[in-house]
């Protein structure tokens, strides 16, 4: 399976995310993700972003 497939599989549910990069980090795999519409609040800091 490619890596394409794979996301695509893994993120189905998340019509409002857009996966911009999966990379191997190790130990862990490494997900770059943004929303497609507006900005929100982190959930760590509360300021607004796109990307998670």
């Amino acid at each position: 399976m490619d890596v394409n497939s794979l996301v695509a599989t893994a993120f189905s549910g998340l019509s409002g995310v857009v996966i911009e990069g999966v990379t191997d980090g190790g130990d862990a795999v490494v997900v770059t993700a943004r929303t497609r519409g507006v900005a929100v609040p982190c959930p760590v800091c509360g300021t607004p972003t796109m990307k998670v």
